[in-house]
């Protein structure tokens, strides 16, 4: 594997990412039911932590065609290089600030680190890559900042 290019991503980070929709009492809503189960009510005006994610994530359809930021870039070098299977192993999160209802949602990611040589684990061979997510709302204020750590894996390597 060409490390240099691998390496020439470390330390870039994204441009501002904008989440595709506002902070909504369904959405607070559906989650609390899920994971809280049956209340007669539920706190809506302000979203639980760990669903910050739920309002940035990538929509299912249409895909994205194009590896346009720098922690796209690097997970699409690792596929094109036969690391194509990407785990999600670890994820550190940090909350400064609630997410409330209405808030406009905006997130950075900047690409930490890459593991300089391929790693041998349970689950097959190949690189770990740490992403470091910053999101604010739509005052400027960061309301989390969290650590991913992925491993990107040879599709054939993962055992049965």
């Amino acid at each position: 594997m060409n490390s240099s290019q691998v390496k020439g991503f470390i330390g870039k980070e994204s441009s501002i990412m904008q989440a595709l929709d506002v902070v909504s009492t369904s959405d607070i809503r559906h989650w609390r039911e899920l994971m809280e189960g049956k209340k007669d009510s539920w706190n809506t005006k302000e979203a639980p932590a760990p669903m910050l994610i739920a309002w940035t994530m990538d929509p299912l359809w249409p895909k994205r065609v194009e590896a346009t930021e720098p922690h796209q870039q690097v997970l699409k070098l690792l596929e094109d290089l036969g690391y194509g299977l990407a785990l999600g192993i670890s994820l550190d999160q940090q909350y400064l600030k609630p997410v409330r209802l209405g808030d406009t949602l905006s997130y950075k990611v900047k690409v930490a680190s890459v593991s300089s040589a391929e790693e041998k684990t349970k689950m097959g061979i190949g690189y770990k890559v740490v992403l470091n997510y910053t999101f604010s709302n739509q005052k400027g204020e960061t309301v989390s900042k969290q650590s991913y750590t992925i491993l990107a894996l040879q599709k054939m390597a993962l055992k049965q």
